[in-house]
């Protein structure tokens, strides 16, 4: 059910989404979930919690990251992403605070992230500490998690080991494009990572080929939430943060279109930090709707995946 068509001059291109769940419920799910990776003892969870600080020392404090150390190239300094519950009282704070927690809980809210993902292969871009993984895990799916940062991905990586997640992370860039996961996985999940990029077509058409016809897509992103036109906010590396394209709802669904899902395949939620929560199904393989400007002309991305 959707409240609300958008159209183009085709017929609807995209919708807004209704709540399937109610916030409680799909937040208990996801607290449920993370609670699979407590330590079983407070003792234990101390131990892996000072590993853990000792191996991937923050280089700066993870309330200053949006500050002094925003300031430095991603890959030359290291903070902890995600906040983390060890349990027993032993919790290690991220940058990022407990956005994996409050974005997986709206993605289930909305109806775009099953809450059973038992027997689905996933795959998570842009992991940094790995929050997100643990709550796709822990909702059953088998979850291979991708991130640029080396440091960040050996984080998630002994994050995952020393709480024994069975998830597999690759450090590679997204567009280190693998054509041996074509039509591989049934949800490709990117949080905090589209406007990062300077090309996010390329990106969302990568996400197309890796997904299973029936596959969806979702994506959170900053966002133009004022417009109703076509547009993208651009900052550039000018300002601190590394933001690229901010878009309006309809520039999104656009960059979904022209990416190869289908006009009516689109959903596009707005959150209430006036983010967004996209979606997009793939009913089946296609080609890439035009290739003229395509920033790898001649790849097997242009094709029928």
């Amino acid at each position: 059910m959707v409240t609300e068509h958008i159209k183009e001059s085709s017929g609807a291109l995209f919708t807004r989404p209704d709540s399937v769940m109610a916030s409680a419920d799909a937040e208990q799910a996801v607290a449920r979930v993370l609670r699979r990776w407590h330590l079983p003892d407070a003792a234990s969870a101390r131990k892996v919690m000072g590993q853990l600080a000792r191996e991937f020392e923050d280089d700066e404090m993870p309330d200053e990251f949006w500050h002094a150390a925003s300031s430095k190239q991603f890959r030359d300094f290291f903070i902890w992403g995600h906040d983390h519950d060890f349990g027993h009282g032993a919790m290690r704070s991220g940058a990022m605070g407990a956005r994996h927690v409050e974005i997986t809980t709206e993605a289930i809210r909305t109806g775009f992230l099953p809450p059973d993902l038992n027997g689905r292969k996933v795959l998570d871009i842009g992991c940094w500490s790995g929050g997100d993984v643990l709550v796709l895990s822990g909702l059953g799916a088998e979850v291979t998690a991708t991130e640029e940062h080396p440091r960040s991905a050996a984080s998630a990586a002994r994050l995952l080991e020393l709480v024994g997640c069975p998830a597999t992370v690759r450090e590679m860039s997204v567009y280190r494009d693998d054509p041996a996961l074509r039509q591989t996985f049934d949800i490709v999940y990117s949080s905090g990572v589209l406007y990062h990029v300077t090309d996010p077509v390329l990106l969302l058409r990568i996400c197309f080929c890796y997904l299973r016809p029936g596959g969806r897509l979702i994506i959170e992103t900053k966002a133009d939430t004022e417009s109703r036109d076509s547009v993208c906010h651009y900052s550039g590396t000018a300002i601190k943060g590394w933001n690229f394209y901010a878009p309006s709802e309809l520039a999104l669904a656009r960059w979904f279109l022209d990416a190869g899902f289908a006009a009516g395949d689109i959903q596009v939620h707005t959150r209430p930090m006036k983010r967004f929560l996209a979606c997009g199904i793939k009913r089946g393989a296609a080609e890439l709707p035009e290739t003229a400007g395509f920033s790898r002309p001649g790849s097997w991305l242009e094709g029928v995946h």
